[in-house]
């Protein structure tokens, strides 16, 4: 397989590689919309549960008021009573003066203004039994208003919570996509890099085939890998200890690449062959460690939930 079709290969891995990472940020976008979503039914959820209450409240305010009024109504019957009885104790005290004449007017005249009295009662009394039930027949009806929306009050609250519920779910689920694409993302990379050493390998022999000792070749900081391992994406990943063994391996590979090909300008052939051994077996431990590495990052990958 020629350096081209290695070339084409690692082309197409990196570009597969970029999709992945776009994809991976429509994610990010995506649940930072969905969080901003579920925000908003959240508080929604509490606004209307919260006219609930106040709903709630009223309609307990109502049941004492029409207590209290029926309490009213009751004593109201109780001075219709009263004042009845007023009344004709006062027309009997009337007649009582009449027989006794003369004697009796003063008697008779208070008799005229208890029964006065006692009709003013009477007129007003009615006057407010009639307004407590027109206020008990106006809290029934608020009453009945409120048992009404209760239902469709506590109906929405029930709907939103489970959108919110449902808007949770996506975005677990959004979340361990982004994860395994992180994760498809990363083992990529590491292949790309892969094909980079191989690349970078067959280089070298072009260059010794070729007798080139004028061509420069990148040093281990400069190359794809490098400029991963010892950048940001790279140093996120510090912790694991694959990737820590990477570095001495790939220093190894560029340094013994290097040496092999300065020998080679030096004449010195076993060295040159010594030189390009080690380049192979750093090599080797260097692809070794990214599979290891690709192996832990499994390990974290959360799993898809079903």
């Amino acid at each position: 397989m020629g350096i081209s079709t290695i070339d084409i290969i690692r082309n197409a891995i990196i570009k597969s590689c970029e999709q992945l990472n776009i994809e991976k940020e429509r994610i990010n976008e995506l649940n930072e919309q969905n969080d901003k979503a579920r925000s908003s039914l959240k508080s929604l959820v509490e606004f209307i549960t919260e006219i609930g209450t106040t709903s709630s409240d009223i309609g307990c305010r109502m049941g004492d008021l029409n207590t209290s009024l029926t309490q009213i109504n009751a004593c109201i019957k109780e001075i219709q009573k009263i004042a009845n009885q007023t009344n004709l104790i006062a027309i009997n005290s009337a007649i009582e003066a009449a027989r006794v004449g003369d004697a009796g007017r003063g008697f008779s005249v208070i008799s005229k203004e208890v029964k006065n009295l006692s009709e003013d009662v009477k007129h007003s009394s009615k006057s407010v039994s009639t307004l407590t039930s027109v206020i008990k027949d106006n809290t029934a009806r608020v009453s009945e208003v409120l048992d009404n929306q209760q239902p469709v009050i506590d109906n929405i609250t029930t709907n939103i919570n489970e959108i919110v519920e449902s808007i949770g779910i996506v975005i677990d689920k959004s979340l361990s996509m982004k994860s395994v694409m992180q994760y498809i993302s990363t083992v990529q990379f590491l292949n790309i890099v892969k094909v980079d050493h191989v690349i970078w390998k067959m280089e070298v022999y072009k260059l010794l085939l070729n007798k080139d000792i004028n061509s420069q070749i990148t040093m281990h900081d400069q190359c794809r890998l490098g400029k991963w391992y010892y950048g940001f994406e790279g140093q996120q990943f510090s912790n694991y200890y694959s990737f820590r063994s990477l570095e001495a391996p790939h220093k190894e590979v560029h340094t013994a690449g290097h040496s092999a090909l300065n020998y080679f300008a030096a004449g010195d052939m076993n060295a040159m062959s010594q030189e390009l051994d080690r380049m192979e077996r750093s090599s080797n431990e260097v692809v070794n460690q990214l599979e290891m590495l690709a192996v832990d990052l499994l390990k974290e990958t959360a799993p898809v939930t079903h």
